[in-house]
C-alpha cells in the first residue's frame, strides 16, 4: 500500500511540531546545565520518508531552530533539510556497510580472529562479534580520560571481553570502535576515506562527513546544528564536532562522528534498501544485513533483532517477518529506516540533546515516523 504523500506531509508536520514544543518546555529541576538559557532549548528537527511510487519525490520538512556555528551569542537560527546534524551511532550503518564492501574485495574475513590483525585483541574475538555486539566487550569506556589519542586508541585494542564472545548480546560502541580500527589496519587507509569511497559516494550521500575531530583540534566549518553543553573539560558545546565523547576523544573511529543532512541520510537508507544503484551489495551481503545473525539461544533482549550491522524491526509495532525492516537509532536524535521489498525509507534528523540530554527524547516520534513510512 501507497502512503498518501498529502496525508505523510500533513503527519509529519505534526510530528515535527509535537517535537519542537517538547524542546521548549521548561527543564526538570536541575536538567539543564550551569548557564544554559531557557532559550537554548530550542531545537530542530528534519522528517522525511521516501516512497519509489512517488513521482514528486521524497516528502522532507523541517522545524525548529537551533544554534549554527558562528550564532551565538545571537538567537538560534532556523533548521532546513540542509542543516547537518550528528547521526551518532547511525554512524555504524554505515561503518557496516563499509566493512560489507571490504568482505565482496576479499579483504574482510568476518570469521577470522581479530587479533591477527590488530595486536592485544582476545583472540577468541572475530569482525562478525564486532558487527552484531557479541564480543563480550563493555558498551563504552572513558577514554576522554586517557592522556592522548594514542593512548585512547590503545585502550580501544585492548579492552578485555567482560563475556564470553558469541554467548551475549551487549551493544558496544568500543565493538564498533575496534572494528574501525580493525578495517583501517586491513587497508592502511583512514575509516573517514574508507566510508567516503566506499559507501558514502556510491550511495550518493554527498552531504554527509565523518568529521574527525580529537582534542586540540579546530572542528570543520560546517552549517551543523549545536547539540549537548556538556561536563568533558575543554570541549565546549560541539557544533561540527562529535557528540559522543568517547569518539570525540579519538576523533571517530567507527562507531559515532558522521554529520549528515537530509539528503545524505536518505541516500544512506536507499543503500540499506538495496535501491542504490551505485553501491551494488550482493544478494549474500544484504541476506546479512536483513537476518538475525545471533547464534541460537542469544537475543538483544528488545523487540528488535539483530542483523549484520544493523538493527531488524527496531519502532516497528507490527513486524512483519517476510519483509523485515532495517535501521539503526542515535542517541543525539537521529533514525534511519529501509523496508527492502518495497523500498520505502524514512529519516529523523533531530539534535534533541542541545543543550541537555535529560530534556526529552524522540522514541515515540521515531514509531510513529515507521509506522507513517509503512502505512501500518
Amino acid at each position: 500500500m501507497t502512503p498518501d504523500r498529502e496525508a505523510v506531509r500533513a503527519a509529519l508536520e505534526s510530528l515535527l511540531a509535537e517535537l519542537t514544543a517538547a524542546a521548549r518546555r521548561e527543564p526538570v529541576a536541575g536538567a539543564a546545565p550551569s548557564g544554559a538559557a531557557p532559550m537554548e532549548g530550542a531545537v530542530g528537527a528534519v522528517a522525511a520518508v521516501d516512497h519509489p511510487a512517488w513521482a514528486e519525490g521524497p516528502v522532507v520538512l523541517a522545524a525548529g531552530r537551533t544554534h549554527l556555528p558562528g550564532t551565538r551569542p545571537e538567537p538560534p537560527a532556523p533548521v532546513s533539510p540542509a542543516t547537518r546534524m550528528d547521526l551518532a551511532s547511525v554512524t555504524k550503518v554505515v561503518t557496516a556497510l563499509t566493512a560489507l564492501r571490504l568482505v565482496e574485495d576479499g579483504v574482510l574475513d568476518l570469521d577470522a580472529p581479530v587479533a591477527e590483525t590488530l595486536d592485544g585483541s582476545d583472540p577468541r574475538i572475530t569482525a562478525r562479534h564486532l558487527l552484531t555486539h557479541t564480543a563480550g566487550l563493555p558498551p563504552t569506556l572513558p577514554l576522554w580520560e586517557a592522556p592522548d589519542r594514542e593512548a585512547g586508541l590503545a585502550r580501544v585494542r585492548t579492552a578485555a571481553p567482560v563475556t564470553e564472545p558469541g554467548t551475549v548480546h551487549e551493544y558496544s560502541c568500543i565493538g564498533f570502535m575496534r572494528l574501525g580500527l580493525l578495517l583501517e589496519a586491513l587497508t592502511a587507509r583512514p575509516l573517514p576515506e574508507l566510508a567516503r569511497t566506499l559507501v558514502l559516494e556510491p550511495t550518493g550521500a554527498a552531504g554527509a562527513h565523518w568529521i574527525g575531530t580529537p582534542r586540540g583540534t579546530v572542528p570543520e566549518p560546517l552549517t551543523a546544528a549545536a547539540t549537548e553543553a556538556g561536563d568533558v573539560p575543554g570541549r565546549g558545546t560541539p557544533r561540527g564536532a562529535t557528540h559522543d565523547e568517547a569518539a570525540w576523544a579519538l576523533g571517530g573511529v567507527g562507531n559515532a562522528g558522521i554529520h549528515a543532512d537530509m539528503a545524505a541520510l536518505l541516500a544512506i537508507g536507499r543503500g540499506l534498501a538495496d535501491r542504490s544503484p551505485g553501491l551494488a551489495l550482493s544478494p549474500a551481503s544484504h541476506a546479512l544485513l536483513r537476518t538475525d545473525q545471533l547464534p541460537a539461544g542469544v537475543t538483544t533482549g528488545q523487540a528488535w533483532r539483530q542483523g549484520l550491522g544493523v538493527r531488524l524491526d527496531q519502532d516497528v509495532e507490527a513486524p512483519d517477518p517476510a519483509a523485515p525492516v532495517l535501521g539503526h537509532s542515535g542517541f543525539s536524535g537521529a533514525t534511519v529506516g529501509a523496508e527492502p521489498g518495497s523500498g520505502v525509507v524514512w529519516a529523523l534528523l533531530s539534535n534533541r540533546v542541545h543543550p541537555d540530554r535529560r530534556w526529552f527524547t524522540v522514541e515515540g516520534a521515531r514509531r510513529r515516523l515507521a509506522a507513517l513510512a509503512l502505512s501500518r
